[in-house]
Formats: structure tokens, C-alpha cells, sequence
């Protein structure tokens, strides 16, 4: 038998396997969508293969992600599609609960259609700045463009209080590490002891500068920065009397509230550099 004829055999048999995929509505045995419980809905519209996919996506990674936004007519909400990717960690509450489970089991390059029920999106308040109403279903189309999972270092508690994990660490020999003086680039997410969502970098796509040791940030956060590596991760738990003490932040944070930080040292220019 010739080389053509066996070429046209083997494309006549992956003809075949792919139409019965289409049918049964799966991809190398993978299922292309799917409807949750709570309304949820999914559809992988570029499945990637098995061969390619050498990760998924999991809860702790940094995933950068595309999207686009539409409304239920098909109007245009925002994209990012050909900018910079949306970055955030996957199962940490930076992003609407719905867009966290959607991101999860996914491969690199990997697209999907999303169908967010109001409850799993924006909630009774709906976003302003974007137009989002009160339970709103929101329509994305996503496609995760790269993730980034974190190596865990060491942690320790302070005779003060101080709590600090070290959620991804730096190689000692590539560590760029902070001191006081130096101009930090920090990315962080902020909770309450109960859970509660403070505020977020994340949220304005930038990250938050300041001068380490200048008492620009409240005192712990001057010292959980410091001795960090430039791409470090840290988890750090701030007792009230290194916060904003008694009187608290009202209304967000009330007095002697204990602070729960997601922090990262995304770039540090030392100041010798300025």
C-alpha cells in the first residue's frame, strides 16, 4: 500500500473520530460543555490536546487571562482581547465567583464560552462603572493565555504578632531582595478575619507603590515587605495594633480589626536605582 493511500486512510479514520466527538459533544474524551447546578454554563469552544496541555489550571495559580464581556443583546461590556491579559490567582475571591470556577481545569491557549448567573457574578449591586444592573447575567468569552504556579517557602509568627507565609519563593542566587529606602511595586488582596473582602491591586489591573520604611503603609505592612525578593509571595496576617488600631478604617475596616493579606513584590527599583 502506498504512503498517499495510507495518508488518506489515516485522515478518513481521524475524519471519522472527530465527527463522533462532535456528535457525543467531547474532545479526546473530554466534555466540551456543561451546565452547573446553580447556572453556571461552560463551553470549551478551542479545546487544546492532550499532547499540548501539560498543565491546568488550579486554585493558588496566577493565571493571565482574555476576555470579552457581553450583555444579553450581544453588546459589548469591555475586552482585553489583543492588550495586556487580566492577571489574577485563581480561587482567592479577586475576581466574581463565577469567572473563578469558569478559569479552573483549563489549558494553556485553551477558550471557552461563559454564561454567569447574577448571583455568581456582580450580585444585587451590580458594577456602576460598567453599566451592570442588579443580577445580571453576564456573557464572557475567556481563553487563558499563560498561568504561573507558586513554589511555598517558609513561615514564621513574630513576638508582636506578626504572621508571615511565604506562598512562592525566589531562588537565593536571582533574589532581588528590599530594604528600607527602596520604591516597592506591590500587588495585594485584603480580607477580614471573617472572610470579608476589603479591597484589591488586582481589581484596578495596577499595583500599589510606595517607599518601604517612609511610614507610607501601615507598620506592619512596611515590615512584611521587607527582606522580600522581587516575584515573591507572601501570606501575612496583621494584628490590629500594627494596622489601623483601635479606631479602624471605617467603613471597610473597623476598629481593631485583624488584616489578612494577599501580597506579591511584583518589581522593586532599590534606592540607589532612583
Amino acid at each position: 500500500m502506498s504512503r498517499a493511500v495510507v495518508g488518506l486512510v489515516l485522515f478518513g479514520l481521524f475524519l471519522v473520530i472527530q465527527a463522533k466527538e462532535e456528535e457525543s459533544g467531547t474532545f479526546q474524551g473530554q466534555k466540551l460543555a456543561w451546565k452547573d447546578d446553580d447556572g453556571l454554563e461552560i463551553k470549551i469552544i478551542r479545546p487544546i490536546s492532550e499532547e499540548k496541555c501539560t498543565i491546568k489550571s488550579q486554585a493558588g495559580d496566577v493565571v493571565e487571562q482574555y476576555y470579552k464581556l457581553l450583555d444579553k443583546d450581544g453588546k459589548e461590556i469591555g475586552s482585553n482581547f489583543g492588550k495586556t491579559p487580566y492577571k489574577f490567582t485563581l480561587g482567592k475571591g479577586q475576581v466574581i465567583a463565577g469567572m473563578d470556577r469558569a478559569m479552573t481545569g483549563m489549558c494553556i491557549g485553551e477558550k471557552r464560552k461563559v454564561v454567569i448567573p447574577g448571583k455568581l457574578g456582580f450580585g444585587d449591586n451590580g458594577r456602576e462603572r460598567d453599566n451592570i444592573q442588579s443580577d445580571q447575567t453576564l456573557y464572557y468569552t475567556v481563553q487563558l493565555v499563560n498561568l504561573f504556579r507558586a513554589v511555598p517557602g517558609e513561615s514564621w509568627k513574630e513576638e508582636d504578632g506578626l504572621e508571615i507565609e511565604v506562598t512562592h519563593k525566589i531562588d537565593a542566587e536571582k533574589c532581588k531582595k528590599s530594604a528600607p529606602g527602596d520604591t516597592i511595586h506591590q500587588q495585594y488582596t485584603l480580607h477580614l478575619e471573617d472572610g470579608t473582602f476589603v479591597d484589591s491591586s488586582f481589581s484596578r489591573n495596577e499595583p500599589f507603590i510606595f517607599k518601604l520604611g517612609a511610614k507610607q503603609v501601615i507598620a506592619g505592612m512596611d515590615r512584611a515587605m521587607t527582606g522580600m525578593c522581587e516575584g515573591e509571595k507572601r501570606k501575612v496576617k496583621i494584628p490590629a495594633a500594627l494596622g489601623y488600631g483601635p479606631e479602624g478604617r471605617p467603613p471597610q475596616i473597623p476598629g481593631g480589626a485583624t488584616l489578612f493579606f494577599d501580597i506579591e513584590l511584583e518589581k522593586l527599583i532599590k534606592k540607589d536605582e532612583l
